[in-house]
């Protein structure tokens, strides 16, 4: 029998941006990551889940 697993990571890394404020920060940072100018690497995993989803028959 086949199953489908759902595997879920969650990776964190620390970024410096230049801003006026923290919210100024976090909307910097979040333009950054949508152009692809933040990207994560990987290897700093914090967190692993699995789960059955369903069947893959």
């Amino acid at each position: 029998m086949r199953y489908t697993v759902l595997v879920e990571e969650v990776v964190s890394q620390e970024f410096a941006v230049e801003a006026a404020s923290p919210e100024e920060a976090l909307r910097v940072a979040e333009n950054q990551y949508r152009k692809g100018e933040i990207v994560l690497e990987p290897g700093n995993l914090e967190q692993v889940s699995m789960k059955i989803v369903g069947d893959a028959e």
